[in-house]
């Protein structure tokens, strides 16, 4: 059923005399008179009306709405409910304030009643039942209404409770709410008071965790309790403006550019690891950086009996880099985004190895130098959170890393290798990513 047939119903729905949803606390159930096939059977209709009301007087939170009361006429055609959908339900409940309403007919069948049933939950839009009883009138088909009537009104008023669900670190740890013992994390789902509620979880050897929680009518809420070893919550909390926030840990991969075209360096990735600790706005740490996989390979033409760069020599390079690590966040936490500067300095070393193989030496000889530079450098970068613990980190860079030396190589007529020392700048500049973990990054 489109909307259009709802707005043709909607003049059948009259609010007549009052208008519900005042009574915030209480469940409204309209109960429409039934129909009957024959005015012998208005005195039984009757009776089991009284019987469903008295189904639900049994339960103080639900307030009776019937045409024979304050409002009249409210359905005039109760059976369109029937057909509706759940938008078009929800809409009734938000127009009228109804949460539920109960409708039915009686027919006769020889010596048997036959009577259909309707339930209709407004409150979460749906049909609760919608069924036929028959037999003989007496307490065996009361008793079957009854029951339906029961669990319907069961399900009216349970559909306002407020709930709450509670979890910690470590688990097990004890839950008081309003200072009364309710059991052990995890706790699925409690049902509470609406209101002010005050959270406590506390387990031996860690610092309690405590929480005020504002829970609505029908709302569900979730509390988690991050608790700490009494150890680490001493550490955490000295007396000091380098507060320890979290701890992280990242890994990554960046491209490194530099200026070595006098060697065609054909270079791959460098792998990043980083572990930093967080005070406030500043993170402070350590840095690992080398080459991923394999050294990075090299070639130099050099001059033959045949000419200037007749010839071609490959050998290999190494970079490794340990430094130490400040950053600075420039902004925090802006929908989930970091935006950060960062400093290093610390030292690289670069690895050069050559092999010289001549006419007169079948063997390997190989020429190798190493240079271990100092690292100063800086760069800029931003996160983004992934989830509470986890982050994308994106960065670019440079940095002044000294020089690196390698054997420049020349051969005389006879094909004699002599090599020449040479000197390259380390000096480079990189950018790539990393994700990031955040040990303690619950911690407020």
């Amino acid at each position: 059923m489109n909307f259009n047939r709802l707005a043709s119903l909607i003049p059948l729905i009259v609010l007549a005399h009052v208008s519900l949803a005042n009574e915030s606390q209480s469940v409204s159930i309209y109960n429409a008179p039934f129909t009957v096939s024959s005015r012998q059977l208005t005195y039984l209709s009757k009776s089991i009306i009284s019987a469903i009301n008295n189904q639900f007087l049994s339960f103080p939170e639900i307030k009776i709405y019937s045409a024979e009361g304050e409002i009249e006429n409210t359905f005039q055609d109760p059976n369109q409910i029937l057909f509706l959908d759940k938008v078009q339900l929800l809409q009734i409940r938000r127009r009228m304030g109804f949460d539920g309403f109960v409708a039915g007919s009686l027919e006769q069948d020889g010596a048997k009643i036959l009577v259909k049933l309707h339930l209709v939950d407004f409150s979460s839009g749906k049909i609760y039942f919608n069924g036929q009883f028959e037999g003989k009138f007496g307490a065996g088909l009361l008793e079957s209404i009854e029951k339906h009537v029961s669990a319907f009104a069961n399900t009216l008023i349970h559909y306002y409770d407020s709930t709450i669900t509670i979890t910690s670190e470590p688990s097990g740890a004890d839950v008081f709410v309003n200072r009364t013992l309710v059991g052990q994390t995890p706790i699925k789902s409690l049902g509470v008071a609406d209101g002010t509620l005050k959270i406590r979880i506390s387990k031996d050897g860690y610092t309690s965790y405590q929480k005020e929680v504002r829970v609505l009518r029908g709302q569900r809420t979730y509390v988690h309790g991050h608790m700490y070893d009494e150890i680490a919550e001493h550490l955490l909390n000295k007396t000091s403006k380098w507060k320890l926030d979290s701890m992280n840990f990242s890994i990554g991969t960046c491209m490194q550019v530099q200026n070595w075209g006098q060697i065609n360096v054909e270079t791959g990735n460098v792998g990043n690891f980083r572990y930093t600790s967080k005070f406030n706005r500043w993170e402070l740490g350590l840095e690992v950086s080398s080459a991923v996989g394999s050294s990075w390979r090299a070639n130099q033409k050099f001059e033959t009996f045949l000419g200037n760069d007749s010839s071609i020599n490959e050998f290999e390079i190494s970079f490794s880099r340990l430094s130490f690590v400040g950053q600075f966040n420039l902004v925090e936490k802006l929908n989930q985004f970091d935006l950060y500067l960062g400093a290093q300095l610390g030292c690289a070393s670069v690895h050069s190895s050559q092999y010289n193989l001549g006419w007169y030496d079948l063997g390997d000889n190989s020429i190798e130098g190493r240079d271990v530079n100092a690292v100063l450098g800086g760069e800029i970068g931003a996160r983004f959170y992934l989830g509470v613990d986890l982050k994308l980190s994106t960065f670019i860079g440079g940095n002044f890393a000294g020089n690196m030396s390698y054997k420049h190589k020349t051969a005389s007529y006879w094909g004699e290798a002599i090599y020449s020392s040479k000197s390259l700048s380390s000096d480079h500049m990189y950018f790539g990513v990393a994700l990031t973990y955040s040990y303690w990054s619950l911690r407020k």
